[in-house]
């Protein structure tokens, strides 16, 4: 970090001591998360501190060795190993290979999402560069979803996602979410090292579970080192550490660590919402773009909030501040938005209306298809029907295309 930037976050870490604020992340602004603890004063100092600062660009594949390495490395004063080897060098390669277009998205992403992570990681006392996972989980892309249904930034398995509290349902899911879903994964990771007793065995675990980084360590004769088990890990995982090995290079002393549009960092606060609202809404009475109140926000599916409990937007600093001391006015004005699209709807619209058969006796599920003009299949699947027999008896419900008042009720 240069001497200017190291002037500004002593003066940053001294303001948070008056406010008795935590610590916050040695590279980039945090993230404050308390509405009656941010100033204007602190706004500006944020603003003014680069989100990513690449400690040198000095690549170049002949000159690379583990000296070298090590000497960078060693530059970011990390508490993970970050050994040099044949695997790391082959994926420093792959990601060399890469074209600007693809860092140039990178880096937007990590002007915005790193910020976050670094204060939370700090939150934690956790190693800052455990924020290049997400990067080689999702690209930092908060609606990023695996074959196997692994979603958001840091790709969290719904099974995983619900047992560690996170909320995951038709309205909210926190897998998305910025801060949710960083908090969980510094929680997973915490454990992890807490287990294993090594930071290479815990990014492991985290790529395939614990269980299965434990079985490597019992075939591998009891040892208890990444570089040791690696052979008895699924292929996914062996590759997975040397990954995240070489993203933390490279996007720390290459020219890939260097990016030409970030010259501030946003600063986003959360902000209690007590009233089901749009974001639309919102952007609209503020004057801001809707599309980065979504971006902020991923883990509202609707794009707006439930009414039922406070939730929280995450906003930037003078966006949150204008909200707070207008949010009556907001509210009101969302309301009556409301009300004006509703009274433009058609009074009539086609919906599905439910309807109820019982079945009789020489009754098929054919002549029950022809009887309302609908499929076999439709009926089979309204009913959760595995075979194409009519269950006599039973009360089945059969829904039709209808013209309904859509004003009504």
């Amino acid at each position: 970090m240069q001497l200017s930037n190291r002037y500004i976050c002593t003066l940053l870490t001294s303001l948070f001591s008056i406010l008795n604020l935590s610590a916050q992340a040695p590279i980039g602004p945090a993230m404050e998360t308390n509405m009656d603890k941010i100033d204007s004063m602190t706004q500006l100092l944020y603003e003014n501190i680069p989100s990513h600062i690449p400690v040198t660009d000095t690549f170049n594949h002949n000159l690379l060795n583990q000296d070298v390495f090590k000497s960078q490395m060693n530059q970011l004063g990390s508490t993970i190993a970050f050994p040099y080897n044949q695997h790391v060098a082959l994926h420093i390669r792959y990601l060399m290979a890469q074209n600007d277009a693809f860092y140039d998205m990178l880096h937007k992403r990590m002007q915005l999402y790193f910020p976050i992570y670094e204060q939370v990681l700090d939150r934690y006392n956790l190693p800052q560069e455990l924020k290049y996972v997400s990067i080689i989980e999702s690209h930092l892309n908060p609606n990023a979803v695996s074959w196997c249904g692994a979603t958001g930034l840091w790709q969290f398995m719904p099974y995983t996602g619900r047992s560690m509290g996170m909320r995951i349902d038709y309205t909210i899911d926190e897998r998305k979410g910025i801060v949710q879903s960083t908090e969980k994964a510094c929680e997973y990771f915490k454990n992890s090292y807490n287990i294993f007793g090594d930071w290479l065995m815990a990014i492991a675990s985290y790529n395939c579970g614990p269980g299965n980084v434990q079985r490597a360590i019992n075939r591998s004769g009891g040892k208890k080192d990444f570089w040791s088990i690696m052979p008895f890990l699924p292929k996914e995982t062996q590759n997975y550490v040397p990954k995240f090995i070489a993203a933390a290079y490279v996007l720390s002393f290459t020219r890939y660590s260097t990016y030409n549009h970030n010259y501030r960092s946003a600063v986003l606060v959360k902000t209690p919402v007590d009233s089901a609202i749009g974001m639309g809404a919102i952007a609209r009475y503020l004057s801001i773009s809707e599309d980065d109140i979504i971006g902020y926000n991923r883990e509202f599916i609707k794009k707006s909030t439930p009414g039922k409990q406070t939730h929280y937007l995450l906003l930037p600093y003078d966006v949150s501040m204008q909200f707070m001391a207008e949010k009556d006015s907001i509210y009101a004005f969302a309301r009556r938005e409301k009300a004006v699209e509703d009274a433009n709807k058609p009074a009539y619209v086609q919906k599905w209306v439910p309807s109820y058969h019982k079945v009789t006796r020489g009754q098929t599920l054919y002549s029950i298809a022809r009887r309302y003009g609908v499929t076999v299949k439709q009926i089979k699947a309204w009913n959760g029907l595995k075979s194409s027999t009519a269950p006599l008896g039973r009360t089945l419900i059969i829904y039709k295309m209808q013209w309904v008042n859509n004003r009504q009720g």
